[in-house]
């Protein structure tokens, strides 16, 4: 089990990377793909996505590499890949089924990160690093930028049909 989760724990941050490449330039499209699925952000510039993915690869990384190479808890990784698999959810995968289209994101997303966090949680149960009562709140934890997002919008979205 230790040997898997220190492969999720390296594979992790590349997948973030193919992810990104997946939304921006092969074969791209997100910020207009976003833009149709969450109309009220249109406004923002191509650099706040570019900030927004950086600060986020430089979480998923310094994490990554605090467990790989200090042997920190695996909860902040679990919490990392969490947040992961819930951007391919909530915003991937239901964004697609939304606006009938293919969002840029959603195959990595799908196929890397779900898998990734789901194998996470499993050995880290199977090992005896996770406790039971700990799922929930790092599923919480790991899901709240997705849940705040959801919450905007749906705020944004009354005002603006008001």
């Amino acid at each position: 089990m230790v040997t898997i989760m220190k492969v999720l724990i390296l594979i992790l941050p590349f997948s973030f990377l193919l992810h990104c490449f997946e939304e921006f330039y092969f074969p791209g499209g997100f910020i207009e793909w976003y833009h149709s699925f969450r109309p009220s952000l249109s406004k923002q510039k191509p650099r706040y996505y570019i900030k927004v993915n950086v600060i986020a690869f430089l979480i998923v990384l310094m994490i990554s590499a605090s467990v790989f190479f200090l042997g920190t808890s695996y909860n902040s990784f679990l919490i990392a890949s969490t947040f992961l698999a819930a951007n391919a959810f909530f915003t991937h995968i239901l964004g697609a089924i939304q606006t009938k289209r293919y969002s840029p994101g959603v195959i990595t997303g799908t196929l890397l990160y779900i898998p990734i966090c789901v194998l996470a949680y499993i050995c880290s149960i199977l090992s005896g690093t996770l406790l039971i009562s700990d799922i929930i709140p790092d599923l919480i934890l790991g899901s709240l930028y997705e849940l705040w997002n959801i919450y905007k919008y749906k705020k944004r979205s009354k005002i603006i049909h008001k």
